[in-house]
């Protein structure tokens, strides 16, 4: 998804000054708060604002200074609905994308460099962090859940735990396949 079209999305659903867009639009995927460059989005938003995607209006607070408040202006939202109906953005150019999706996979490329015994550490970390993730995940749809949040942003965490759900699969067979060829075992896998 492109970035302009991501802030437009979330000004079809809401209207809210700078800050509380990194805040709110990111809360159902970041818990702690996203990494998103506050430069860009200022950029991004003014760049809106100059092709008359959104506009911005003062909202007098008392006691408070006033606050800028953007909203998606017609043509923003005929933008964005034109961005919704088309295919742009529905197909990674990655020939693999699922390399992008899971960098560790880049140096299982090479592990045939690696002892067997290190190689089979490496799969025992990294089932631990998708299990751990797994967990996280499943708790974040549960909290989505009580909180009446979009369903199609549940049913997008659901896909995120089938795909991690692999990952887990996918681990404990290469950590199986590394225990036969090691002669450790099923006592080896539970260590």
């Amino acid at each position: 998804m492109g970035f302009k079209h991501f802030v437009l999305g979330y000004f079809v659903d809401n209207a809210a000054h700078g800050y509380e867009l990194i805040k709110k639009c990111f809360m159902d995927f970041f818990p702690v708060g996203p990494e998103i460059n506050q430069g860009r989005l200022y950029t991004t938003l003014n760049k809106l604002e100059k092709e008359s995607l959104i506009e911005r209006k003062t909202k007098i607070q008392e006691d408070l200074p006033d606050q800028k408040i953007i909203y998606i202006t017609p043509q923003g939202r005929k933008e964005f609905n034109q961005w919704l109906d088309s295919t742009m953005d529905e197909e990674d150019k990655v020939k693999f994308d699922f390399f992008k999706q899971y960098p560790f996979l880049s140096k299982v490329n090479y592990y045939k460099h690696m002892p067997p015994e290190k190689a089979w550490h490496k799969f025992k970390e990294q089932l631990e962090i998708s299990q751990n993730r797994l967990c996280r995940f499943n708790e974040a749809r549960e909290e989505m859940i009580q909180k009446r949040v979009d369903h199609y942003r549940i049913r997008i965490i659901e896909y995120g735990i089938e795909v991690e759900k692999v990952k887990v699969l996918w681990l404990k067979e290469m950590i199986s396949e590394l225990d036969e060829k090691l002669g450790l075992g099923e006592n080896a896998s539970n260590k």
